[in-house]
C-alpha cells in the first residue's frame, strides 16, 4: 500500500511541474491539493499541512470558493491527526460556512458529517449529535443510503454514550433498515451488535441476544473472526447481566476456543480477560487470579504496554475482591508506571482514580483524598465529555471521601459538582448517584428536608430512566427518610413499591432490603407483630440466598424489636447471634449495634456487669451515619444497685485500646452516646467513680458537637434530649459520692444552655460565636458572693430534685435531696429523656411533701437566720419563693430593675400542670394566712442566664 502512495506522490509532483510550466495556476493548486491527501495517506501530517496550505492560497487567490471548501476539510483532517484540535475546528467550521454559501449540500453534508465525527472522537457527544441530524435533514436530497446509514450509526453512538439509550435504539434501527436495503452484511453486523448493546444497557436482555446472535449468524456467513469474536463476548456479558455467570463462561470458553484456532494472542488475552472477570464475579478468585495472569503473560509477550495496563487493573480487581488492598495497591503502581511510560494522560488519570478508591477501602480517606486530587489534575490536560464526566465522577469520590471522614459541608461542595457535571452531560446516571451523595450529606447534618428534595429527585431521575433497580433503590432510600421524619404513611408506601418492584424482578438482594426497611418502620411505630413479621422474611430470604450480612443485619434487627417488646430473654439471643456473623465478617458496624443492644438489654436485665463489658467492647470505630439504634433512654435505677463483681482492671484494659481507636477516628457522636450508656451502666453496677468519668465525658463530646457550625439546628437539637441526660445522670453520680458542690457546677451547665444558643440561633439567624467555658463552682461562689442575702438553687434530675441554700462568704450552707416519684418510677430501670413530662408522676402529695421537706430543712440551718427572720419565716419564704418560681413558668418574669427571662424553653425543667395548679394554690393559702410575709419581696437573678438561682432577702 505505502508503494502506492509513493508512486501517486511522483505522479502528482509530474502534474505539478506541468502545470508549472503552463503557468496553470487553478492546475497547481489541484496538484498541491492532491500532494497533501497522499502524504495524509502516509502518515506524513505536517507535509500534507504544507502542501494543503499552497493549494489553499492557489484557491483564493483564483477565488475557487468550492476548492477553498474542499481545502479546508483536508487541512481540518490533518490538523486534527496532529492534535491541533482549535485549528481543525476551525477549518471544519469554514468547510461548512463555504458549503452552505455556495447551497452545495453535498459538501455541506461531508461538513456536517465530519465536524460530528470530530467531537465523537473527542467525546463531545453533546456537541457531536446536533451535527448528526442536521445531516439526516438533508439526507432525502443526498440519496447517499450508505452515508446516511453510517451518520445514523454515529448518531446512535453518541446517544448510547451520552446514556440515552431509547433515541439510541432509535438511531441503530434505522441504520439496520438501511443496511438491510443495501445489501450490506458487515454494516448490518455492526448494525446488530451496537443495537445489542443498547438493549443490554436497557435491560431488555431477550431483545439484546436476539441481536447478539443475529451479528454471530452474520459473522458466521461472512467468515469474520473479529465479528465471530465480539458477537461471543458481547452474548456472555449479557449472561453476566441476567446473573447467569456459568452461561457467560461457556461464551467466554468458546472466545478463547476461537482465538487459539486463528492463532490471534490478542484475542486470547481478550478471552482470558472475560474468564477471570466471570470467575471473579462468581468468587472463584483462584482461577481468576490464573487467568489474569495469563492475560498478562501474552501481553507482555507480544510487548503490548496497553494491554499489560489493563491486566494489571484486572489483577487488583480480584485482590480488592479479596480484600488484599495492599496487592491491589501493588498492581495499580505497576500499571500508573506503565501509564506514564505510554505518557496517556487519560490512563493515568484512571489509575489514580482506582488507587483513590483502594485507599478508601483501606479506610485511609486522607490519602484517597491525595489520589483523587491527582486524578483531577491529569483531567485538566484532557478534553472532550469523557474527561469532563470523569472529573465530575472524582468530585462523587471526594465527596463519599469527606462523608466518611464526617466533613459533610465539604462533602456537599463536591457532591454540588459532581451533580452539576452531570447535567452539563445530560448524564441522567450520574445525577442520580450526584442527588444520592447529596441526599446522603444534608441527612447526616440532620437537614432532613433538604435530604428529602434530593432523594425525591434521585427517584424523579430513576423513573426518567426507566431502570426498575434504581427506581428500587430510590425507593428504598426515601422510605427510610420518611421513617426517619415519622412519616410512616409515605415510609411504607415508598418501601411497599420497592418491595413490588423487587418481586417483579426476582431480585432476591433487593427484596431482602425492602422487607429490612418495612419491619424497622412497623417497629418505630409499635407495630410489633407486623415488624417481626418483615425482619423473619429478611432473615428467610437471608439464609435462602447465603447472604450471612443480611442473615446478621435481620438477627439484629429481630433482637431490637424484641427488645422493644420487652422480650429480653430472646432479644439477647438473637443479638448473639448477629455479633456472632458480624465477629466472622470483621464489620465493626455490625459488631457496634449488637454490643449496644446487648449492653442495653443485659441492663435492662440486671445483668449490670454483662451490660458493662458489651459496653466497653462497643467503644470501637463505627460509622456513625450507620448507628441508629444507640442510647436515646435515660436509665434511671434510682438507688445504687450491689456491684456485681464487675473488676476496674478489667475494665480499664478491655476498653483503652478502643477508645484510642474511637477518638482517632474522630466518631465523636458515637463515641459520646456509649459513654452516656456505659456510665449508666457502671452507676447501675455501684461503680461511681467510673460512671462519673465516662458521664464527664460522654457530655463534654455532646457540647461540643453541639457547636459546630456545620450541624443544622435541627441536628442539634436532636442532640439536646441525650446531652441533657448524661447532664442529670451525672448529677445523680455525684451525689451519690457526696459531691455536693461539683453537682451544682453541672446543674447549673446543663440548665438552659443547650435550648438558649438554639433560642438565639433562631431569633437572630446566627449562631453564639462564643466559645462556651462550662461554668465551674469557684464562678458559682463569686456570684453568690456579690449577692445581698441567701441564694435557694434547685435542680430536678431523673425524679429527684435537690435543692442547695447557699450564703455569701460562707458557700453551701445546706443541701438537700427529695425524690418525687412514687416507689414504682423508684425502681424503673429506664426513664425517657426530654419529654415535657421531666417529674416522672409528680403528684400534688408529691410536691406537698417536698415544700414540706424543703421548709424542714432550710429551718435546720445552724446559725441564726437573720433580722425579722425566725426559722418559720424562713421556711414560708421558701414557699413563696417557691410560689414565685412556678409563677415563671407561666410567662416572663417581671421585678422592679429586673427583667428576667424564665427558662419555659427546657423541656427537662417544666413541671407538670396539676403540680404547679397545687403549688400556686398551696402558696396563695399560706400567704394569705401569715401576713408578716414581705409583699415587696423581689427575686434576683443568679447570672445574666439564670431563672434558678433566688435570693431570699
Amino acid at each position: 500500500m505505502k508503494g502506492d502512495y509513493d508512486t501517486a506522490l511522483k505522479l502528482h509532483k509530474t502534474h505539478l511541474c506541468i502545470a508549472q510550466e503552463l503557468s496553470d495556476y487553478a492546475a497547481q493548486g489541484r496538484a498541491y491539493g492532491n500532494m497533501g491527501n497522499a502524504y495524509n495517506a502516509l502518515g506524513m501530517y505536517d507535509q500534507a499541512v504544507k502542501y494543503h496550505r499552497q493549494e489553499l492560497q492557489i484557491s483564493m487567490e483564483v477565488n475557487d470558493r468550492a476548492s477553498q471548501a474542499s481545502t479546508h476539510g483536508n487541512l481540518a483532517v490533518a490538523y486534527q491527526a496532529l492534535g491541533a484540535h482549535d485549528r481543525a475546528l476551525q477549518h471544519y467550521q469554514n468547510h461548512l460556512n463555504i458549503a452552505r454559501e455556495l447551497r452545495d449540500i453535498q459538501s455541506e453534508a461531508r461538513a456536517l458529517s465530519n465536524l460530528g465525527n470530530f467531537h465523537c472522537s473527542r467525546g463531545e457527544y453533546v456537541q457531536a449529535a446536533p451535527y448528526y441530524e442536521q445531516y439526516l435533514r438533508l439526507a432525502p436530497d443526498l440519496q447517499d443510503m450508505e452515508g446516511e446509514g453510517k451518520v445514523c450509526h454515529n448518531l446512535g453512538y453518541a446517544h448510547y454514550c451520552l446514556g440515552n439509550y431509547q433515541e439510541a435504539v432509535k438511531y441503530y434501527e434505522q441504520d439496520l433498515a438501511l443496511a438491510k436495503d443495501l445489501h450490506d452484511k458487515l454494516s448490518q453486523a455492526k448494525a446488530y451488535c451496537n443495537l445489542g448493546l443498547a438493549f443490554k444497557a436497557l435491560l431488555n436482555f431477550s431483545k439484546a441476544e436476539e441481536c447478539q446472535k443475529y451479528l454471530l449468524s452474520l459473522a458466521q456467513s461472512l467468515n469474520n473472526s473479529q465479528a465471530k469474536f465480539r458477537a461471543l463476548g458481547n452474548l456472555g456479558d449479557i449472561f453476566i447481566c441476567k446473573k447467569d455467570i456459568n452461561g457467560a463462561i461457556k461464551f467466554y470458553e468458546q472466545q478463547l476456543g476461537l482465538a487459539h484456532h486463528v492463532k490471534d494472542r490478542r484475542l486470547e488475552a481478550s478471552a482470558y480477560a472475560a474468564l477471570g472477570t466471570a470467575y471473579r464475579m462468581i468468587q472463584k478468585y483462584d482461577k481468576a487470579l490464573g487467568y489474569h495472569t495469563q492475560e498478562l503473560e501474552v501481553y507482555q509477550e507480544l510487548s503490548d504496554l496497553s494491554g499489560e495496563c489493563r491486566a494489571h487493573g484486572h489483577l487488583a480487581a480480584v485482590y480488592m475482591a479479596l480484600g488484599k488492598y495492599t496487592m491491589a495497591f501493588k498492581c495499580y503502581e505497576e500499571q500508573l508506571d506503565l501509564g506514564q511510560k505510554l505518557k496517556d494522560p487519560s490512563l493515568e488519570a484512571q489509575v489514580y482514580g482506582n488507587m483513590g478508591i483502594t485507599k478508601m477501602n483501606m479506610n485511609v480517606m486522607e490519602e484517597a483524598i491525595g489520589y483523587f486530587e491527582q486524578q483531577l489534575a491529569m483531567l485538566q490536560q484532557l478534553s472532550g465529555n469523557e474527561s469532563v464526566l470523569d472529573r465530575g465522577r472524582a468530585y462523587g469520590n471526594l465527596g463519599d471521601c469527606y462523608e466518611a471522614l464526617g466533613d459533610y459541608e465539604e462533602a456537599i461542595k463536591y457532591y454540588e459538582q459532581y451533580l452539576s457535571v452531570a447535567q452539563s452531560l445530560n448524564r441522567m446516571q450520574d445525577q442520580a448517584k450526584a442527588y444520592r451523595g447529596l441526599g446522603s450529606g444534608h441527612r447526616a447534618m440532620g437537614s432532613l428536608q433538604q435530604a428529602l428534595v434530593c432523594f425525591e429527585k434521585r427517584l424523579v431521575v430513576a423513573h426518567e430512566l426507566g431502570e426498575a433497580f434504581n427506581k428500587a433503590q430510590a425507593y428504598g432510600e426515601l422510605g427510610s427518610l420518611h421513617s426517619q421524619l415519622g412519616n410512616y404513611e409515605q415510609a411504607i408506601s415508598c418501601l411497599e413499591r420497592q418491595l413490588n418492584i423487587a418481586r417483579e424482578m426476582k431480585d432476591r438482594a433487593l427484596e431482602s432490603d425492602a422487607a429490612c426497611g418495612l419491619g424497622g418502620v412497623y417497629q418505630q411505630m409499635g407495630e410489633y407483630d407486623t415488624a417481626l413479621q418483615y425482619h423473619q422474611l429478611d432473615l428467610q430470604i437471608a439464609e435462602e440466598t447465603n447472604n450471612p450480612t443480611c442473615q446478621g443485619r435481620a438477627y439484629g434487627n429481630l433482637g431490637l424489636t424484641y427488645e422493644s417488646l420487652g422480650t429480653f430473654e430472646r432479644a439477647v439471643v438473637y443479638q448473639e447471634q448477629h455479633l456472632s456473623i458480624a465477629a466472622q465478617m470483621n464489620d465493626l458496624v455490625a459488631k457496634t449495634v449488637s454490643y449496644s443492644s446487648l449492653g442495653r438489654t443485659h441492663h435492662a436485665l440486671q445483668n449490670y456487669s454483662q451490660a458493662v463489658m458489651y459496653l466497653q467492647e462497643d467503644l470501637s470505630p463505627a460509622a456513625s451515619h450507620r448507628l441508629s439504634s444507640c442510647w436515646g433512654i435515660l436509665w434511671c435505677p434510682g438507688k445504687a444497685a450491689p456491684n456485681t463483681g464487675f473488676e476496674k482492671n478489667a475494665y480499664s484494659a478491655m476498653t483503652d485500646s478502643c477508645l484510642r481507636l474511637a477518638e482517632q477516628l474522630g466518631r465523636r457522636e458515637d463515641e459520646a452516646k456509649i459513654r452516656h450508656g456505659l456510665g449508666l451502666s457502671l452507676w447501675a453496677s455501684g461503680n461511681l467513680e467510673e460512671a462519673q468519668h465516662q458521664l464527664y465525658r460522654a457530655s463534654a463530646l455532646f457540647e461540643t458537637i453541639r457547636h459546630e457550625a456545620q450541624l443544622s439546628t435541627d441536628y442539634r437539637l436532636s442532640l439536646f434530649d441525650l446531652q441533657t441526660s448524661s447532664y442529670q445522670a451525672l448529677q445523680r453520680v455525684l451525689v451519690s459520692l457526696g459531691h455536693h458542690d461539683e453537682a451544682l457546677a453541672v446543674a447549673e451547665r446543663g440548665r438552659t444552655r443547650a435550648f438558649a444558643d438554639l433560642l438565639v440561633e433562631r431569633q437572630t439567624g446566627q449562631q453564639d460565636s462564643d466559645p462556651y467555658s462550662p461554668v465551674t463552682v469557684d464562678q458559682i461562689l463569686e456570684m453568690v458572693n456579690g449577692q445581698r442575702g441567701l441564694v435557694l438553687y434547685y435542680s430536678l434530675a431523673a425524679g429527684y430534685l435537690y435543692s442547695w441554700l447557699l450564703a455569701p462568704g460562707a458557700g453551701i450552707l445546706k443541701f438537700h435531696e427529695h425524690y418525687l416519684g412514687d416507689n414504682t418510677v423508684e425502681n424503673s430501670s429506664d426513664f425517657q429523656a426530654g419529654s415535657g413530662a421531666a417529674l416522672p408522676t409528680a403528684t400534688s402529695s408529691a410536691l406537698e411533701q417536698h415544700i414540706a421537706s424543703v421548709r424542714e430543712a432550710l429551718g435546720q440551718v445552724g446559725g441564726p437566720p437573720g433580722p425579722g427572720l425566725t426559722p418559720r419565716h424562713l421556711g414560708r419564704r421558701a414557699g413563696a419563693v417557691l410560689v414565685d418560681i412556678m409563677k415563671t413558668w407561666q410567662g416572663l418574669y417581671w421585678t422592679p430593675g429586673v427583667f428576667l427571662s424564665p427558662p419555659v424553653t427546657d423541656p427537662l425543667l417544666m413541671v407538670p400542670k396539676l403540680g404547679m395548679a397545687f403549688l400556686l394554690e398551696q402558696g396563695l393559702e399560706e400567704k394569705g394566712q401569715d401576713e408578716s410575709i414581705d409583699q415587696s419581696s423581689q427575686c434576683y437573678p443568679l447570672s445574666s442566664t439564670s431563672a434558678i438561682g433566688w435570693l431570699l432577702p
